[in-house]
């Protein structure tokens, strides 16, 4: 009995971390996961980074089997690294080595080639952050609730494209792989089936599911060629792994936004938030606002204050159903929140009496020396009296339509670059009031 406080040891196992699933479609996965298991294959982006350098940026490439990657370090066939893992060391021509990384979106939105400056990551993160999107993962049941849709109006490089598609994949099913019977005819320019096209398979597979997102980006440029742009970059990024979850259009935002209330024939609002991301944002607020639901976010980033300024007043002016939230910087990786806003000033007509401060040249007497007073004081008096007339009457005559800007920074440090970005949130049209029927 002495020993009957001890306790008895048992070893229990711990599960393996690679469970086995009886279904395979059961397993859920992380969406990176794929992509830190796998070996490059051919049209895959990679990131070179010298292996004796850890601070360099890298180069980023897209693998061909035939090309050839060109540097001062030597030259590396692309053939070398398909079939290499992440974090392979492969070597060039003059025996620098290069680590192999797969690209994180910061670094491929940063160093993808560009013809127009792009939207970075660190004030995407912001923007993205600020939509506050909550999505949850689709099921079997089938809903009747509308999707989730943003428009972003700007589309340009595509950086926050991405950003916006990541925040909402989730809610959206799997893509449909490709048929099977494609894998085994790689090297045919326009290989059929039966009679159909492949790309046309593919097509209508990806016709067929669209219909089944619970959420979507609709991105839209004035320019066709930054539109084809924007769409390769979102197509690139992980064999486009968020190219389904964005529709790309090109045109007008106000004449988009008319087009879709026909197509859709309802004067219903569709869509949870907008981003305008173009110079003339005011001119299209108006048309914004019966697409927009009620609680809805408009943010509009521009590389002016005064163009923040701008909406601010149309709203004002043409009494838009928005209420401003916030205006913010974004630059440096911090932001300062700015005051932006309309006020009409106090009237100052009426006239205080100041004290009389005796000036230095000013005797005793309050007679001012003869270089000071060659005026007759009477003239100066009476011009003086008489600017001041016409200014009071021309107050009073726009006091009601008088109203100041104010554009200023809230407390804060200076920041460098970014842009400046307001949040609206849409509410109830104006309703006026009934009259007194008293």
């Amino acid at each position: 009995m002495r020993h009957s406080h001890l306790l008895l040891r048992v070893r229990v196992r711990r599960p393996s971390p690679r469970l086995s699933w009886a279904n395979p479609a059961d397993a859920k996965y992380f969406s990176s996961s794929p992509f830190l298991f796998r070996r490059f294959q051919e049209d895959d982006f990679v990131l070179l980074r010298e292996k004796k350098n850890a601070a360099h940026e890298g180069y980023l490439t897209k693998l061909k089997a035939s090309k050839v990657f060109h540097s001062h370090r030597g030259v590396l066939p692309h053939s070398d690294i398909i079939g290499k893992s992440p974090r392979q060391i492969v070597r060039s021509s003059k025996g620098c080595e290069f680590r192999v990384h797969e690209p994180t979106l910061d670094e491929y939105t940063r160093l993808t080639p560009r013809i127009v400056t792009p939207i970075y990551p660190s004030d995407a993160n912001i923007i993205v952050s600020l939509f506050d999107i909550h999505v949850d993962t689709p099921t079997t049941v089938s809903s009747n609730t509308p999707p989730l849709e943003i428009l972003e109006a700007g589309t340009g490089h595509g950086a926050l494209t991405l950003h916006l598609a990541r925040a909402i994949h989730a809610a959206n099913p799997p893509l449909p792989p490709p048929p099977s019977y494609t894998n085994g005819l790689a090297g045919l320019e326009d290989a059929a089936y039966l009679g159909e096209a492949i790309s046309d398979l593919q097509e209508s597979n990806l016709a067929l599911w669209k219909p089944n997102r619970r959420a979507i980006i609709h991105t839209l440029d004035i320019s066709g060629k930054h539109s084809r742009h924007a769409r390769r970059t979102v197509q690139g990024f992980r064999r486009g792994m968020y190219a389904g979850d964005v529709d790309f259009h090109v045109g007008d935002v106000s004449a988009w936004i008319a087009s879709q209330m026909e197509a859709r024939k309802t004067e219903d609002a569709f869509l949870s938030h907008v981003l305008l991301d173009l110079p003339n944002a005011n001119q299209h607020l108006a048309n914004i606002a019966p697409a927009l639901h009620t609680d809805g976010i408009l943010s509009v980033f521009n590389p002016s204050i005064t163009q923040i300024a701008s909406c601010v007043e149309t709203i004002r002016e043409h009494r838009l159903p928005y209420l401003l939230d916030q205006v913010i910087e974004l630059g440096a990786g911090c932001i300062r929140q700015w005051d932006v806003r309309v006020v009409k000033p106090r009237a100052t007509l009426k006239k205080v009496e100041v004290p009389r401060i005796q000036l230095e040249d000013e005797d005793v007497a309050g007679e001012m020396p003869a270089s000071r007073t060659e005026q007759d004081p009477t003239e100066a008096l009476n011009g003086q009296a008489a600017r001041d007339d016409e200014l009071a009457g021309a107050m009073t005559k726009h006091e009601e339509d008088q109203w100041a800007m104010i554009c200023r920074p809230k407390a804060g440090e200076l920041v460098v670059g970014g842009g400046f970005l307001g949040l609206w949130r849409r509410m109830e049209p104006f309703v006026n009031a009934p009259a007194d029927a008293s």
